[in-house]
């Protein structure tokens, strides 16, 4: 269970054998997973296990696969892209994968065509960041280095995606045969990468979930505002048609303010525990200034950034406007059809382009005020 309401959700994928639970246990500084070399670790399918870092007060989440393998890909497919396609249309950024590794061992020296095609192509075309680690990486050796140059001239070309996406990593120290000693390497870099990547999902997909909540609250004033329509006969009073429009554009009066005061508390509460990781994720290497301005950027946040997403959406209301007198018994019903379907066409295309760009806006503005 949560201790803070401070969540850090990992999802974790890779063949079998890639080491993924060395890896977890390296960056995460804990035995999170039972580590065995050479076999799976994890029960057939998507495995979740928590881990409360006391020393900073998260709950890490990690989603581990069974380990991919062509005969079972498509299976493997199906179930990360529908929880990855699940959480992250959440309007509560606690739902999301804050980080998607993808995991393939430089002792293969291979990228096999299905993790291409089943997993990694599709992540990165519903715009998921993927942070590619090489794993059992040996600097000193050159056959090491050469099999890692390989895989990363494959993934670049590939891919849509940069060097810095992949991160050649070593979650053990060894000792070989010839007694030199294979010193661990990547955290640094991983946890750059994992602080880059949070803050590009946020940017990208808050504004989405947040114009697809105001659609979705629009999409059930229009079935319910149709709904009342359909209910007005031939004999219906004209006092009652009147009283019947006036409630529908009060109703969506209503659903434009209350979708204003959710989308401005998720949004802020995004932001705000986008911060709170960022303040307890190691500080590592050029980022060890990043708590300064993080909470810098708290202070100024709730009479600014908050209130002017609010403004935006309630700025749709005093478009709102039937004619109640218009609408008469004999035409009553399609009239006040009508009116709603053009009621919800111009809203749906001012949230859909106005409000979607001023989200968007507003994400960048709050990035440039990050990285200033």
């Amino acid at each position: 269970m949560d201790r803070t309401g401070l969540v850090s959700n990992i999802l974790i994928a890779g063949k079998t054998g890639v080491g993924k639970s060395a890896f977890i246990n390296y960056i995460y500084g804990h035995d999170v997973a039972e580590s065995r070399a050479g076999s799976p670790v994890t029960q057939e399918g998507l495995h979740e296990h928590e881990y409360y870092d006391l020393e900073r007060g998260i709950l890490f989440r990690f989603f581990d696969t069974w380990g991919l393998e062509a005969d079972r890909s498509e299976e493997w497919h199906q179930a990360i892209l529908s929880i990855v396609h699940q959480r992250e249309g959440a309007l509560d950024i606690a739902e999301w994968f804050h980080t998607i590794y993808y995991l393939l061992s430089v002792q293969s020296g291979r990228v096999e065509a299905y993790e291409l095609e089943a997993i990694l192509k599709p992540l990165y075309e519903r715009g998921s960041n993927v942070t590619l680690i090489l794993t059992n990486f040996n600097e000193d050796d050159p056959m090491s280095v050469q099999k890692a140059e390989a895989m990363e001239r494959v993934l670049l070309r590939e891919l849509p995606i940069e060097e810095e996406d992949i991160i050649r990593v070593n979650s053990v120290e060894k000792k070989l045969l010839t007694g030199k000693r294979v010193p661990v390497k990547g955290y640094e870099e991983v946890w750059k990468r994992n602080r880059t990547n949070l803050w590009k999902d946020i940017e990208r997909k808050l504004p989405i979930n947040l114009t697809n909540h105001l659609l979705d609250e629009l999409e059930d004033w229009r079935i319910r505002s149709i709904a009342s329509a359909e209910t007005i006969r031939m004999l219906t009073p004209q006092a009652m048609i009147s009283w019947k429009a006036r409630k529908i554009e009060k109703d969506l009066e209503k659903t434009l303010e209350e979708a204003a005061l959710t989308t401005e508390e998720a949004m802020a509460e995004g932001v705000r525990h986008y911060i709170q990781l960022m303040q307890r994720y190691p500080l590592v290497g050029e980022q060890a200034d990043l708590l300064f301005r993080t909470r810098r950027v708290e202070l100024g946040f709730d009479y600014s950034f908050g209130k002017t997403v609010r403004k935006m959406v309630l700025g749709m209301i005093p478009g709102v406007h039937f004619i109640y007198w218009a609408f008469k018994r004999r035409t009553a019903e399609r009239g006040i059809k009508k009116a709603i379907e053009q009621q919800y066409a111009s809203v749906r295309q001012t949230i859909e382009e106005e409000i979607r760009r001023g989200f968007e806006r507003e994400m960048r503005q709050l990035g440039r005020t990050l990285n200033s």
